[in-house]
Formats: structure tokens, sequence, C-alpha cells
């Protein structure tokens, strides 16, 4: 019955590391559905446009592609409720017990996912992630091992880009990360520090002012970031799902250490599982 079935389509909005958890919910959702066709929804939607990465990565899926970014859509707190959302409302809320939408962003949700349901619908952060699809991206990035050239290089994730500009968020304090690259840096280990972030000239201004020696801020594809990070010594990452990602790929499959926000543990915990002792968590409050 499940092959005759229309295809279950999981959505996503965001960049590359809200892909590759929808990507990771279609890896477990085809092992317990072996029979049902997938399709995962790409959207450009959101407050900022973002545009599909992860299919040359994991090509097996089938994929679609919705551009529905809006320049003009206002944060969800400005926003006026339209007419007949009440109805809407609870149409959803009946979908949703019926089974027919799910929203799958935790294990439980998870659990809720029917041989019928049509539809996900959601951003699935805090999941438990498989080890086993770790180790599958580590493979499509192409990363086998650690560079043996990387003794004396720290990565740092710093995401900047729509933060510089939203109201509602902003950027993580140089000066946090600052404080944690000492912490970690004892004795001036690290001879040179890579800065990875989609606004490098304004990342360099930053950490220029405490980094003196050997700072680089390359300009590279989220892949690039994603593997040269994961390979080096040490990392630091930011409030970033990218970040994330980074870290839980260097303590499941090669056993090295990272630093991640103290404030973004419930999103990542999932990721590391029994992994996590390998973070050291910083404050950035």
């Amino acid at each position: 019955m499940q092959s005759i079935l229309p295809r279950l389509k999981i959505h996503t909005w965001g960049g590359l590391g809200s892909q590759l958890y929808a990507v990771a919910l279609a890896v477990y959702l085809s092992e317990q559905f072996p029979r049902r066709k997938l399709q995962v929804v790409l959207h450009t939607g959101g407050v900022t446009r973002r545009n599909p990465e992860v299919m040359e990565l994991f090509p097996s899926f089938e994929y679609s592609y919705q551009d529905d970014f809006n320049h003009s859509s206002k944060s969800k707190s400005g926003e006026k409720i339209p007419s007949g959302s009440n109805v809407r409302l609870l149409i959803k809320k009946m979908l949703l017990k019926l089974h027919f939408v799910s929203h799958c962003n935790n294990d439980k949700e998870t659990r809720n996912v029917r041989f019928w349901t049509l539809s996900i619908r959601g951003h699935y952060s805090y999941r438990n992630i498989d080890r086993q699809f770790l180790f599958m991206l580590r493979d499509a990035l192409k990363v086998d091992a650690l560079f043996d050239d990387v003794s004396a290089v720290c990565s740092i994730h710093y995401r900047l880009g729509d933060l510089l500009s939203l109201d509602e968020k902003s950027p993580i304090s140089e000066n946090c990360v600052r404080a944690e690259y000492f912490k970690v840096n004892k004795g001036e280990q690290f001879n040179e520090t890579l800065v990875f972030s989609d606004s490098p000239t304004e990342a360099r201004a930053r950490f220029s002012k405490f980094i003196s020696q050997n700072l680089h801020t390359p300009e590279a594809s989220t892949q690039q970031v994603i593997a040269s990070a994961i390979q080096s010594a040490y990392f630091i990452g930011t409030s970033s799902k990218i970040s994330f990602w980074i870290a839980s790929i260097r303590a499941i499959c090669f056993s090295s250490e990272s630093s991640l926000p103290s404030k973004n543990f419930p999103q990542y915990k999932g990721l590391f599982q029994d992994g996590v002792s390998l973070i050291s968590p910083y404050v950035t409050d």
C-alpha cells in the first residue's frame, strides 16, 4: 500500500545546515518506510534567501525546489493575522492529530509519523542524529582523515551575514570568541588561525584586533568551510547549524575537540550524544 501513496514531502527552509537536518530525517524515514517514496522540498523563503546546497552531497534523494522568498516579508512578530486564520489553524491541528502532517522537530514527534503521512514541515534540529549519518556526511565531503599539517591551525566559524541587519538577532560578540580562543590556545600553540565567515572583510576587521599574526579569512563555499574546519587541530564555532555539524563530525568521526556556545546546547546535543564530552561550552552572554 505504501508504494501507491503520494510522495512523503519533507520541507526545509534555510541554508545547508538546515538542509542537512532534513536529509538526515529523510535517511531515517527511508529506513522506517522502505517502500515509501520521499521528496525533500527546498524552500528559499525566510528572513533571507537561501539557495539549495545539499543536493550534490546526497544525490540519491529526490528533490524539488520552491522559490518562495519575499523581500517584503516581515518577521513573525510584525505580521498581521490574516482573516480565516482560525479556520486554517483548526485544519492544521486536525491534520496533525490524524498524522497526515508532522513536524518531526524531536524524537517524539518523529515517532508519530505514519505510513500514510503526506507532509513534514519543521526544523528537525532537536532530533537525535544517528552516528552513521555523520559518517555518511564525512564521506560525502570527501574528508578521509585529519590533515597531517594542521597541528598548529585553529579554525573559527563566525556567522555574520544577515545577523548584521536583523533586529531580532545579532552575532556573537568577537570578545566572547576571543576569550575562548585564548583559553584553548595555551602557550600560543596555534601558529595559524583561519576565520571562516559569510562576511570575511568584517570578520577580519573584528579578529585582527587580537590576532595579529597569521590570521586568514578565506572566501570559501559552505562545503569547503565544513571540510577545512573538520580537519583543523581545533575548532571554535558560533550559534550556527554549520558550526554544530562541523563540531559533531569532528567529535564522532575523529574524536577531535571543539568549542561551541553553551546557550545552544539544547540545539546541538542531539548531534553528539556520547561524543558531547569533546565539546567545550563557552559563555556568550
